[in-house]
């Protein structure tokens, strides 16, 4: 309601704006290139705030290989992270939405990463991860990533994992998880 969303698919970019805003948002997409809409830059006339990504898009589907190695959790036992990350990790990776599934691994009685599944396009599809600060660089992002991706794909046929350009660490677990990439996009707060 209060941003512009960009996404490219291929070399199409599609751009949805609040209603009251779709002339300015509108002129400012039919003079940029489809690439070129996802540049940050490009937005900062309309930007209210900082723009946030762009993230990249990477899917599972019944084809994808998704090794089992997190356990269900109750979506309160996540907030046992929130006070190990940054405010923008959390809403990055999907933690401040309503989950519809989440998954985990503790060390020690403590959960050191977690995964959540929240709803996409009305769909429940959407992957997002954290790890613990200190329990970085032992895969534990793809053990919590491959549980919310099966969960999403047993549900909708697909998941989706969003990674943010330049969150090197996620885009490993996109790797290492063999997504297929595909797609792109970014938001525009408006308001």
């Amino acid at each position: 309601e209060d941003a512009a969303l960009v996404v490219l698919l291929g070399d199409h970019a599609y751009v949805d704006a609040p209603l009251g805003r779709v002339e300015e948002v509108a002129g400012l997409a039919l003079a940029n290139g489809p690439a070129q809409l996802l540049d940050p830059y490009v937005w900062t006339p309309l930007a209210s705030r900082p723009v946030l990504g762009p993230a990249d898009h990477f899917w599972a589907d019944h084809d994808t290989e998704l090794p089992a190695g997190a356990d269900p959790l109750d979506p309160e036992q996540c907030d046992e992270l929130r006070a190990q990350v940054s405010d923008a990790e959390w809403h990055e990776s999907g933690f401040d939405r309503t989950p519809h599934a989440s998954f985990g691994v503790f060390e020690d009685d403590r959960l050191i990463a977690a995964s959540v599944l929240t709803t996409l396009w009305g769909w429940p599809v959407d992957v997002g991860i954290l790890v613990a600060p200190d329990a970085r660089g032992r895969g534990l992002g793809s053990r919590v990533a491959a549980a919310a991706l099966a969960a999403g794909v047993a549900l909708s046929g697909f998941a989706a994992f969003r990674v943010a350009r330049t969150n090197a660490a996620s885009r490993g677990v996109a790797g290492r998880l063999g997504l297929t990439a595909y797609g792109a996009n970014l938001a525009v707060p408006l308001a």
